[in-house]
């Protein structure tokens, strides 16, 4: 059989939501680092080259590349029934949306560069001082997560002469995945999840779709949020139709008189998903957190470019009386 070497890291059925509806779908494309303009082919869009191979696996290199594109059907079909109306989902279909929401947060090129960055972020010599369990705390300070193998590899290479000079492969971000999704994806489904159709206004998506929103009674909230500590997560599903998962706190505030344990049982089950209408304010409040969680490349409708700042500046964005019911 042959075997794909062209991997999406944002899936190509996704791109399709924000294309144009040619027989072969295009997408605008804005670069952040040099400002170019372009449309292209969803099906060139987010492509690496063996980005997720596993060279000599006996099921073929592509192995964890149709492990993805096995949960990218599901996750499409999901994502069309939240579209055609089908609303709050079943409560299999929210969690294949949250597994797939979890190995998305995770699947991009700004994880594997984060993994390089956690190698240099201490010294070797502290890092040979603070054992496993030392590591671990001090880069959890910083809101990062780290795999058993990642410290087992900061210590060895400590040791070396030359210090860290790690380059992280596609098998260590693949195990970095493997080993986190089924501990993230409670922070998905444990949340709210509002779904906001949008006529009038026009979403915009990313390279890097999945966005946390800091929490605004946070000090200094863009440094070092992550999926526990942000006040919500949005994640534009098409052109058209915006997924917010919600503060999940805000419903404790609410409700006083129900066990804390008993109301995330709810949260969970769905029970407090629901449907918001739409404004401008929240057009904007997706839009913006977009292009602040952008890494590389902004995507649009060939229609739409008009929703790209000028400058593409990180815009930011308010969360405070954007969900309501």
């Amino acid at each position: 059989m042959e075997v794909s070497k062209r991997h999406h890291t944002v899936p190509n059925f996704y791109l399709k939501g924000f294309a144009s509806s040619d027989k072969r779908p295009r997408i605008g494309a804005a670069s952040l680092d040099d400002g170019r303009r372009l449309v292209v082919p969803t099906s060139d869009a987010t492509v690496r080259k063996n980005f997720y191979s596993l060279d000599g696996h006996p099921d073929g290199s592509d192995v964890f590349e149709k492990e993805l594109s096995n949960l990218e059907g599901d996750a499409s079909v999901v994502i069309k029934k939240a579209v055609s109306r089908a609303w709050p989902l079943t409560l299999e279909d929210r969690e294949i949306l949250g597994t797939f929401l979890a190995f998305q947060f995770l699947r991009g090129p700004d994880t594997r560069t984060s993994l390089d960055q956690i190698s240099t972020t201490l010294p070797s010599s502290v890092i040979s001082q603070l054992g496993a369990d030392g590591i671990r705390d001090t880069l959890a300070k910083s809101g990062k997560a780290v795999t058993d193998d990642i410290v087992h590899r900061m210590l060895e290479q400590a040791s070396q002469p030359d210090g860290l000079t790690a380059k992280t492969t596609s098998a260590g971000h693949i195990n970095h995945m493997l080993e986190l999704v089924p501990e993230l994806v409670r922070y998905f489904v444990g949340r709210p999840w509002v779904l906001i159709r949008f006529s009038n206004r026009k979403l915009l998506t990313c390279d890097t779709p999945v966005a946390l929103v800091p929490n605004p009674e946070f000090e200094d909230a863009y440094s070092g949020v992550g999926l526990m500590t942000a006040w919500g997560i949005t994640v534009p599903l098409t052109r058209e139709v915006g997924l917010l998962l919600a503060n999940p706190m805000a419903l404790a505030e609410e409700d006083t008189q129900k066990p804390l344990e008993e109301l995330l049982e709810d949260v969970v089950s769905g029970k407090y998903d629901h449907e918001q209408n739409p404004s401008t304010k929240m057009a904007h409040f997706f839009n913006n957190h977009t292009i602040a969680n952008a890494r590389r490349w902004i995507f649009h409708h060939p229609d739409d470019a008009a929703l790209l700042p000028d400058d593409l500046a990180d815009l930011g964005g308010d969360v405070e009386t954007v969900v309501s019911g």
